[in-house]
């Protein structure tokens, strides 16, 4: 598989980028290098004096306790040993794990991060996703609090599992409810193809779900921009990360066997995930509907002091619900029966009914609270734009062309799933949400957050959710 734009020739992939429409003009990616290779780990000394490291002043090493292997090794002895043979004297910082036996992106982890940062100290983070967002985050707000320049960050990535190695962006815990804080690039990112192959392999399970979320979540940004309600979109990210459906129908055989070849294609096109979201300065690229249900399961979950189920795979599940939802909305959709007044509910009754959904799992209403501080602004837009709303309502055949070129089917998701030996059904989790959590998680997914999605829809127009979600549910078992 050869990708259009290839993040392993740096200088020629940031040339090739820039052309793109859509791209920020003006705006330099950062990343020095990302290497893609066979044997990466042995090149970290050099890699980290590319980034401004010097072996002469402290490296903070962040990482976690989980025991990792490469070739027979524990990785993360093997990576504190390269070093200190090649004269650095790397300090380990393992961020121990909360209740629930996992390590999560919280003000806490950040907090102890950025304790042991200092003008002159340069960072690794050894890990996945999470590891290297608190490591990441604690990085910028170091350097935000101090005014100081940039720490020398290097991502020694363990898994093909999320898009956060790339991204300038940290979802972050605030109040049991996740968001997405601002935060910085990687100098040099490394992906060492023995360390991707030996991780375990529902993490790059987890990475083809994560990225599946392109199937539902375009059309959801188009959506909102059509409707007024976030005018960035563009198709910046589409180009830049190619025909997903066809790349990974072709490449999952590479994939599945854990082939060299197969982690180098599921590395690069997870750091092109990263890289739309924040070139696009917005996750909507590839977080929509899908995503927003994963994060009311994940607040469950935090609230249940449960363990996290793996991100990605939970996403694609998620996402043969939403791609589900797009199909029953077009097809069921009449505009001439919607009366445009009443699809415009008042401020006190939305956070009524946020309070409301989320008192049991909150009693304290901190959640709730949480919630609301984000959707009042999605609301307040709502009401601002209703001659959009109205356009769409007037323009609907063109509006659910559109939809639909922009969507695929759950079919195609389900495909793909199955070619990598994904989970497909939720029960599949580990550890696993009931069904009821599952219908509440998709029918309280738009009141956490300002971003319109297709969710919102149903909600604006008066459907009954139950009926809503029976569709919705019926047609993705279907």
């Amino acid at each position: 598989m050869n990708l259009r734009f290839d993040p392993g020739s740096i200088e020629r992939f940031k040339t090739e980028i820039s052309a793109i429409p859509g791209y920020p003009a003006g705006e330099a990616l950062p990343i020095l290098d990302m290497v893609f290779e066979s044997g990466a780990i042995f090149r970290l000394p050099a890699l980290l004096t590319l980034a401004g490291a010097d072996p002469a002043r402290p490296l903070l090493v962040v990482m976690d306790d989980t025991m990792m292997r490469r070739a027979g090794e524990e990785l993360k002895p093997l990576i504190l040993s390269l070093l200190r043979q090649a004269g650095w004297s790397p300090e380990p910082l393992v961020l121990a794990p909360d209740a629930t036996g996992q390590v999560h992106t919280d003000f806490a982890q950040i907090g102890r991060v950025k304790k042991r940062l200092q003008p002159n100290l340069a960072v690794l983070s050894v890990g996945s996703g999470a590891v290297t967002d608190i490591a990441k985050h604690a990085c910028y707000v170091f350097q935000q609090e101090h005014g100081v320049a940039p720490l020398p960050f290097v991502v020694y990535q363990t898994a093909n599992s999320v898009s956060a190695y790339t991204s300038n962006m940290a979802p972050t815990f605030v109040d049991g409810v996740k968001r997405t804080l601002a935060s910085r690039y990687p100098d040099v990112l490394v992906c060492d193809l023995e360390t991707l192959r030996d991780a375990p392999y529902e993490m790059t399970v987890a990475g083809v779900g994560d990225l599946l979320a392109a199937f539902g979540s375009y059309a959801d940004w188009w959506l909102a921009c059509h409707l007024g309600i976030d005018p960035s979109y563009t198709e910046f990210a589409q180009t830049l990360m190619g025909p997903l459906d066809e790349i990974f129908l072709e490449r999952a055989e590479a994939i599945r066997s854990r082939s060299l070849d197969g982690m180098a294609d599921l590395a690069k096109l997870i750091a092109l995930g990263g890289l739309a979201m924040s070139l696009s300065h917005a996750t909507a690229p590839l977080s929509g509907y899908e995503h927003v249900i994963s994060h009311v399961l994940d607040l469950m979950a935090e609230r249940a002091h449960r363990p996290l189920a793996q991100h990605g795979t939970q996403v694609a599940l998620a996402t043969l619900l939403t791609t589900s939802a797009y199909r029953v909305f077009v097809n069921r959709f009449e505009p001439a029966r919607v009366v445009v007044a009443q699809c415009f509910p008042t401020e006190s009754v939305m956070k009524a009914r946020i309070e409301t959904a989320f008192q049991a799992l909150d009693p304290s209403g901190q959640v709730a609270a949480e919630c609301w501080s984000d959707y009042r602004i999605k609301l307040e837009a709502w009401h601002a734009r209703r001659n959009r709303f109205e356009a769409v309502l007037n323009d609907w055949p063109q509006v659910k062309n559109t939809l639909e070129a922009l969507t695929r089917p759950p079919e195609l998701a389900r495909r793909i799933l199955e070619s990598v030996e994904s989970p497909l059904h939720f029960d599949q989790l580990i550890p696993p949400p009931t069904m009821a959590d599952v219908r509440f998680a998709f029918s309280h997914a738009p009141l956490i957050r300002r971003r319109l999605t297709l969710g919102d829809l149903p909600l604006f127009l008066g459907w009954e959710p139950e009926a809503w979600w029976t569709q919705v549910s019926g047609e993705s078992a279907r």
